[in-house]
């Protein structure tokens, strides 16, 4: 299947997400994404894509960086990574592969996936409503994984982790300051880490299924002061950067989010030490 993504024309094999591919094919798909990308990836840039799910984003980065390094734990989404890689030869010799689950330390979990793996929802954060959590994997850092790898240099960081994100942040310093500070982008999953919740202190699947549908009705948050609770210190680790984006382009300050921590509800996050040098703001989907 061929696809285009913006200017830059791949070849994949869709296996088990056609309909994921074709939507991404037949749409402006992210555009806020791609912006985020063309505004602080460069030719000599190498790139960490963790979460890199069937490598969308890897192959586009590959398209204008030097070197990329994508990571995703899960069976299925690796194995089709692998195979779009090697669809395209032009970029696959700037692409190393790792099914490697990063979080704050070296354990053993179980990831977990709403129907099935592969579907761009697994997760090590258990939910009520996953069927699938058959897949047992060692997590490790981000600073033992760059360490264990040889990484020396990374210019920016994709990280969309379906929820492992309120894991890594609070610990991720050490990684960031090895590595010089690199952009940092950061896709959010506040739900996944609402629904974490309700599977730790509601056991019923049936009372989860029934308050998270009033939750959504009438807008209230069973676990709000839990959840603050749980990302009051999500950023100390990121304060040594000058700027904080949302993903339209908009600059916003560490004020900002301890103020209103429920703004990640709202858009994903780009911490850099380089300005984004953009005259009006994106428009973003909500």
């Amino acid at each position: 299947m061929q696809i285009q993504l913006k200017n830059h024309t791949f070849q994949v094999d869709p296996g088990q997400n056609k309909h994921y591919w074709s939507y991404i094919n037949s749409i402006d798909w992210e555009p806020h994404t791609f912006a985020i990308f063309d505004q602080f990836v460069h030719a000599d840039s190498v790139v960490l894509d963790i979460g890199s799910w069937s490598g969308v984003l890897t192959l586009y980065a590959a398209k204008i960086a030097k070197e990329v390094h994508a990571l995703d734990p899960d069976p299925v989404c690796f194995h089709e990574l692998n195979v779009n890689v090697n669809l395209n030869p032009a970029v696959a010799d700037k692409i190393k592969t790792y099914q490697t689950a990063i979080s704050d330390t070296q354990e053993t979990v179980r990831l977990s996936a709403r129907e099935t793996y592969g579907a761009s929802s697994s997760s090590i954060l258990e939910r009520k409503r996953d069927t699938e959590n058959s897949l047992e994997l060692k997590t490790i850092s981000l600073v033992d994984f760059l360490e264990n790898e040889h990484i020396q240099t990374v210019d920016f960081i994709k990280m969309d982790v379906e929820g492992a994100e309120f894991r890594i942040l609070p610990t991720i310093g050490k990684a960031l300051e090895k590595v010089n500070y690199p952009t940092l982008y950061v896709s959010f999953h506040y739900s996944f880490l609402n629904e974490n919740l309700y599977h730790k202190h509601i056991p019923s699947k049936f009372l989860n299924k029934v308050c998270m549908r009033l939750e959504n009705t009438f807008g209230f948050s069973i676990f709000k002061k839990k959840i603050r609770k749980e990302i009051a210190h999500l950023f100390d680790d990121v304060k040594a950067y000058t700027y904080i984006y949302k993903s339209d382009g908009t600059r916003i300050s560490f004020d900002d989010l301890a103020k209103k921590p429920e703004l990640i509800q709202e858009t994903d996050l780009v911490f850099t030490n380089v300005e984004w040098r953009t005259s009006t703001p994106l428009s973003v989907p909500k």
